[in-house]
């Protein structure tokens, strides 16, 4: 009986090549265009937001913003936010869009639904943020878990479209909220 050494070489080349392939990819780094599915800045794990802003969130997802008043690019984030929380389609109702201020509600943008967007004048909670050594002032959104853990920063020139991959991606993977 003659043996086909063709055919038993073909079948360890069909067997390797795969690993071939990946091996290939990670040495050329061409593996960075699948890796990660994060936009943002995912944070160190063990931030614990106050208690006062955990109640706030009411066991939801919190997308926050920060400001000391809402200058032009305030303005732009609360609508950016606003919009990715009505695209959110049938996980709106796991995230609220929450905006901390010192400037009150006199200095409300006429163009933002306030009932969809809920704001707290608290500037202990931004002294918070100071504290944990967090650069909120570039009007950055925040992403916060029901928990009441940090868990993402957005920067604020970061599209939506990436910011909702980023959200729904974690909505998707996460069952609480």
């Amino acid at each position: 009986m003659t043996r086909n050494p063709w055919l038993f070489r073909s079948i360890w080349l069909i067997a390797l090549l795969p690993l071939l392939i990946a091996w290939s990819l990670a040495l050329f780094g061409q593996a960075d265009s699948f890796a990660g599915k994060n936009h943002g800045q995912l944070l160190p794990a063990g931030i614990q937001v106050p208690d006062s802003l955990k109640s706030e969130l009411n066991g939801k997802w919190g997308l926050l913003l920060l400001s000391q008043d809402c200058r032009q690019s305030c303005q732009q984030q609360l609508y950016q936010m606003q919009q990715l929380h009505t695209a959110m389609g049938r996980d709106l109702e796991r995230v609220q869009p929450l905006w901390l201020s010192t400037a009150g509600i006199s200095q409300r943008p006429a163009d933002i639904n306030f009932q969809q967007i809920k704001s707290l004048s608290r500037p202990q909670l931004l002294d918070w943020f100071n504290q944990q050594q967090l650069d909120w002032q570039d009007q950055s959104l925040w992403l916060v878990d029901p928990k009441g853990m940090l868990v993402m920063r957005f920067a604020p020139e970061l599209k939506g479209k990436h910011i909702l991959a980023d959200i729904d991606w974690l909505l998707k993977a996460s069952h609480i909220g």
